[in-house]
């Protein structure tokens, strides 16, 4: 009788373990299966003298796309603030003189929306003040082919 109870124990014990072993190669493979978007397009965009080189930006829905923010200032360190949360365009990021930064969006509706630097010097005007602003269009694929 003992020995048919440490039978069934570890039969059971094999079970449960089996069943872990089930669940993490489960997981592990769904997580192979979860497709990350391929941020293919990269836009480069050069900040400096307070602008933004180019200053109007086009995206379009849908499609992942890297913007690689260079600051080509020797002192002055910038930033590129893009509010709008709704349409998933939400940031604020800081490219200190002289260094790059690499921002993914996925743009997912169409609009127009304003990018500008919110950095300010105390006692003098904003980046933005001095004209340190531009534009991003998001457009539906169709419109882009044309």
């Amino acid at each position: 009788m003992v020995f048919l109870y440490k039978y069934n124990l570890l039969k059971a014990m094999e079970h449960k373990m089996l069943r872990s072993v089930l669940v993490v190669a489960c997981l592990l493979s769904a997580n192979w299966l979860y497709a990350e978007p391929v941020y293919k397009k990269v836009i480069e965009i050069k900040l400096g003298d307070y602008r933004y080189m180019p200053g109007d930006i086009q995206l379009i829905i849908d499609q992942p796309v890297v913007l690689r923010l260079t600051n080509v200032d020797l002192y002055t360190p910038h930033n590129f603030t893009l509010e709008d949360a709704s349409d998933g365009l939400d940031v604020n990021v800081d490219i200190p003189a002289g260094e790059s930064v690499d921002v993914h969006l996925m743009p997912l509706v169409s609009g127009n929306h304003v990018f500008y630097c919110r950095n300010k010097f105390w006692m003098m005007d904003s980046h933005r003040e001095k004209g340190m602003q531009g534009t991003l269009s998001v457009i539906p694929a169709h419109q882009a082919e044309q």
